[in-house]
């Protein structure tokens, strides 16, 4: 069974590692994803800032002692919406548990704090072409709001 708490400083190295392997299809979707983003160094400040961050929450799955999903999140500041947002800025779940109730939970958990914070929406960003995430989100209550371009220069 698994058991949803907050994550510490010392979940660090557990959560980059957690990060690698819950992402590790990312460059499929973005070929300028950069793997193992977070064993580098910028990825390591990342996630210590995000772990430590006082306007956010970010929180671990844990099952038979491991990390097996983590969520975190922040304010976002969108001057232009009325409403007040949480973004989600990562959620993920190592491939041998998804469709097990891991991310659904996590997705809860982050809610339910934000909803407690005063935030009366939470937003995040999904690639386009990652079906398989779109579908979760959309399940969970999640709709389309915008889209991204980019162009090669």
């Amino acid at each position: 069974m698994h058991k949803i708490r907050q994550a510490t400083i010392e979940d660090l190295e557990a959560v980059k590692e957690l990060n690698t392997k819950a992402f590790a299809a990312n460059p499929k979707w973005d070929p300028d994803a950069v793997r193992n983003w977070a064993s580098t160094r910028e990825g390591g400040k990342y996630y210590k800032e995000a772990l430590e961050d006082k306007d956010g929450y970010f929180v671990v799955c844990e099952e038979g002692g491991k990390l097996i999903g983590y969520a975190n999140g922040t304010r976002m500041e969108i001057t232009y919406r009325k409403s007040k947002y949480f973004e989600i800025v990562n959620l993920g779940v190592v491939p041998e548990k998804r469709r097990s109730g891991v991310g659904k939970a996590l997705l809860e958990e982050i809610a339910k704090w934000a909803k407690a914070q005063g935030y009366e929406k939470l937003y995040l960003d999904s690639y386009i072409k990652n079906k398989q995430a779109l579908e979760f989100y959309k399940k969970n209550g999640f709709q389309e709001i915008s889209i991204s371009l980019e162009k090669n220069l």
